[in-house]
Formats: C-alpha cells, sequence, structure tokens
C-alpha cells in the first residue's frame, strides 16, 4: 500500500483539473448531491443533505491520508467550476479482494453527456496503474447505469462480470485493467 502523500496530487487533462478539495467546494458539492438524478445509482440512492455532502468530502479527503489516494474534486479547467468528483477507493465490503483499487465518479448534470466523466475516468485509472502502480483497478457500477458501463469502457477497463453486491444489496457489474507486463517494466 502507498503511504500518505504530503501533497495530494494534482492532474490535467484537456478540460478538467482533477485537483484536491478545497473549503468552498460544499456549495456546489452539495447542490449536485441534493439532485435524486445525480444520485440514483449511488450509495445511499437518494440526494444527500449539506451534512452528508460534507461528511463524504471529509471521508474523501480522509482516504488519501490513510491509503495514499482518494478522490479528487473535478473542475472545469475554462471556467474553475466543480463539477463533481473521481479517484480511487477501496470497498472493504467488495469481497472478491478487498484490495482492489476501485475508480469511480460523481458529477453533476450540467456535466453529463460531454466525455468528462470519462476524462476524468480515464486520468484516475492511469494514476492507479501508472503512480500508484496498483497491480489491478476495477469499477464497479449499478447493473442499470448504462452510462457509467460506458465511461468504464472508454476509460480502458474490461468486463469482468457481474455480482450481487451482498452489503448494498444490489446487482452490480464490474470492470477492470491489470498491470500488463509493459506497464510494470519487466
Amino acid at each position: 500500500m502507498c503511504g500518505p502523500p504530503h501533497v495530494i496530487p494534482e492532474i490535467g487533462t484537456p478540460r478538467l483539473r482533477l485537483r484536491p478539495w478545497r473549503s468552498e467546494d460544499l456549495d456546489a458539492y452539495a447542490a449536485m448531491n441534493a439532485d435524486p438524478q445525480v444520485r440514483e445509482y449511488m450509495f445511499p440512492p437518494r440526494p444527500l443533505t449539506r451534512e452528508e455532502s460534507e461528511r463524504e468530502i471529509e471521508e474523501l479527503v480522509g482516504q488519501w491520508v490513510r491509503l495514499g489516494f482518494g478522490h479528487w474534486a473535478v473542475e472545469l479547467r475554462e471556467s474553475g467550476d466543480l463539477i463533481g468528483r473521481t479517484g480511487a477507493k477501496r470497498h472493504e465490503d467488495w469481497d472478491l479482494d478487498p484490495e482492489h483499487t476501485e475508480v469511480g465518479w460523481l458529477y453533476a448534470r450540467s456535466a453529463w453527456g460531454r466525455g468528462l466523466a470519462t476524462e476524468g475516468a480515464t486520468a484516475a485509472v492511469s494514476f492507479c496503474l501508472d503512480e500508484l502502480q496498483r497491480p489491478e483497478v476495477i469499477s464497479i457500477a449499478h447493473l442499470s447505469n448504462l452510462a457509467s458501463h460506458r465511461v468504464m469502457r472508454k476509460a480502458g477497463l474490461e468486463w469482468a462480470g457481474v455480482r450481487r453486491w451482498h452489503e448494498r444489496r444490489v446487482n452490480v457489474v464490474w470492470y477492470s485493467s491489470k498491470r500488463t507486463a509493459a506497464k510494470t517494466g519487466d
């Protein structure tokens, strides 16, 4: 496991900045989480209160401290507007192997349909495989969340299966990317 970073790294893509969270992000993040459509496939599958959004940001930042990776705040490079989050987390209740690093995302509806989730997810997958040198990166989505299935494929992940996520009591699909010999330098 990678140790805690001294500074959360920032990643730039052509249209996005994946950056550390700031206190001023709470308003935009809480507004995004208050949208039932944004939260439809999340856990819990309901809008969050402002306080719950604040706790979620604290948890996301805490993962960087504990694990050396986590979810970044995602902003549009052009405007600086916060439009979502993306990054990696570890799910202790994913019993196939709790050491897998799961790349995920959540974006405001205003960002949907523009390829921004794919751009952010691709950067997060590369960071996990290349910088963190994780042996495998997975992504998990609700069976009905077809938009996330497309993002996973476009981000370079391959179909791994369907299963029941017992702790969450939902059927999910998951995709995976493993480091290859070329990626490991062997």
